[in-house]
């Protein structure tokens, strides 16, 4: 399965009930060490759907999907990442990198079958990435625009 952690992809093969292969690095369930291109400690632990790790410091939770829910979601936006509702043209450019931004603002317009789609934010926020310019061509997939959300607002 491949597992998205902090916007980093990692491939995780399951070898048995408690070994783990994790970018081609052997880990246990339990305590144990990760060699790569540095010693790290790591410990997992697995409850029911859920898998819970401590590598290097950092915790994750993780849920076991089956396959066709992890394919469905691979492609799904990451929080604060807009992408084109359908085929179309970018009609209208609003902001710009490092902009503030509120919530329902108006970021984008895509112009797909005759229609306007504007694509607005969906919480205040900063603009981090814009990926497009007036004119091009987009479709469902790629992030056009990335808010980091403010850690002030309720969203």
């Amino acid at each position: 399965m491949r597992v998205k952690v902090a916007g980093h992809v990692h491939n995780v093969v399951r070898k048995s009930a408690t070994e783990f292969e994790v970018d081609g690095v052997p880990v246990s369930a339990g305590s144990a060490s990760v060699h790569a291109t540095r010693h790290t400690r790591a410990f997992v632990a697995r409850e029911g759907d859920r898998v819970f790790a401590q590598v290097g410091g950092r915790n994750y939770r993780l849920t076991v999907m089956t396959r066709a829910a992890a394919e469905a979601a691979e492609h799904a936006p990451m929080q604060g990442e807009l992408e084109a509702p359908m085929p179309g043209r970018v009609t209208r450019v609003a902001v710009a990198v490092g902009d503030a931004v509120k919530r329902g603002q108006e970021l984008i317009v895509v112009e797909a079958m005759k229609m306007e789609n504007a694509l607005v934010a969906p919480t205040d926020g900063v603009v981090r990435s814009l990926a497009v310019k007036v004119g091009d061509m987009v479709a469902p997939g790629p992030a056009l625009v990335v808010i980091e959300p403010d850690p002030e607002s309720a969203s």
